[in-house]
């Protein structure tokens, strides 16, 4: 009986993924590796892996890892977006593990160079957005442009910056109680600033 223990058989092919969903599960993949590891260690042979596919497929979905990691950035946004519509309430983004994950990585990103116009979010520009917090707020699309503007900068300057001060769990809710006291009062103060005139 001859010795198979030496055999090594080739590598079982994987099948051809289609397009879509190759680049899901990359961009699922990487979601889940940026949540357990640090950002430096997320790489193309990780993400494959987790993804079950062949470490050449982002090259050819997504160019460069840094492509991928900014298309991952936006699908954070439009999967926070998404369900904050579905739910038909106003998107809580203070506290959001998705939205401050997709806050540290564009963060990182910049600071390894990426064009930051590379990395819009596109949310204050999204006019399906807009109109979303013209109606949830009660006011017209200037003064739902400004609040959207104001809020996601305050949650990215909480995502990154946060963990430098010592912030006591009684601060943070009293600043979440003084914003909804703000968002509530936006009908009256878009009023005052003329802002609800047409024009």
């Amino acid at each position: 009986m001859p010795d198979t223990t030496n055999d090594q058989s080739p590598p079982a092919r994987r099948r051809r993924v289609p397009r879509a969903e190759a680049r899901l599960r990359l961009i699922d993949a990487t979601i889940t590796l940026l949540r357990t590891l640090p950002f430096d260690e997320v790489g193309n042979q990780a993400i494959c892996a987790e993804a079950d596919l062949n470490p050449s497929t982002i090259l050819q979905h997504f160019g460069t890892l840094d492509n991928l990691l900014g298309e991952t950035a936006k699908e954070l946004v439009r999967r926070h977006v998404e369900a904050a519509v579905a739910s038909g309430t106003q998107p809580t983004t203070f506290g959001d593990p998705d939205v401050e994950l997709r806050t540290r990585l564009v963060a990182w990103l910049i600071l390894k160079g990426v064009d930051p116009d590379e990395l819009r979010s596109g949310v204050v520009e999204n006019e399906a957005v807009i109109a979303y917090q013209t109606t949830m707020l009660g006011v017209g699309p200037r003064t739902a442009i400004a609040w959207t503007t104001l809020t996601t900068l305050l949650v990215e300057a909480y995502s990154v910056f946060a963990p430098t001060h010592r912030l006591a769990p009684n601060n943070v809710a009293d600043v979440l109680d003084l914003l909804a006291l703000v968002r509530d009062g936006l009908p009256d103060a878009e009023q005052r600033l003329g802002w609800s005139e047409k024009g």
